[in-house]
């Protein structure tokens, strides 16, 4: 009986120091805040940018908002980086909608001087923003 005491005793013990193990510490996060503010913007970063400022982007974003009571919004994020072969990051633009991620759009923007055009899927390649505006 004893024997069971000390067993449950040292199990308790060690599922509280399990538990208190796993909670996150906040003394981490201000470090980590304050080093992404004093960093400056990368390519990627440059080239999400360029895309969600098109206005076409910014108008979509603003019915996304709308339609859905400020709930959601459009967002972008880099698919593919640049390679050697394929200077561009690929960007997609997207909505949340709490299950997965829809996309919108797809732009490529090339790391050399951040031109930005848009890929068709259908036609499976990239045309100049100038004519996805003309099918927009």
């Amino acid at each position: 009986m004893k024997t069971n005491r000390i067993y449950f005793y040292f199990l308790y013990v060690g599922m509280i120091f399990l538990v208190s193990s796993c909670q996150p510490t906040d003394k981490k996060t201000p470090a980590i805040s304050q080093k992404k503010e004093k960093s400056s913007k990368n390519n990627e970063d440059i080239a999400i940018d360029q895309v969600m400022s098109l206005p076409e982007i910014k108008q979509e974003n603003a019915e996304v908002e709308k339609d859905s009571e400020d709930k959601r919004h459009l967002s972008g994020y880099v698919d593919t980086l640049p390679t050697p072969k394929d200077p561009y990051y690929r960007v997609n633009i997207v909505e949340d909608n709490g299950d997965s991620y829809v996309t919108y759009y797809t732009f490529a923007v090339d790391n050399r001087d951040l031109h930005i055009e848009y890929y068709d899927p259908l036609q499976d390649s990239l045309i100049s923003v100038e004519q996805w505006r003309k099918l927009f």
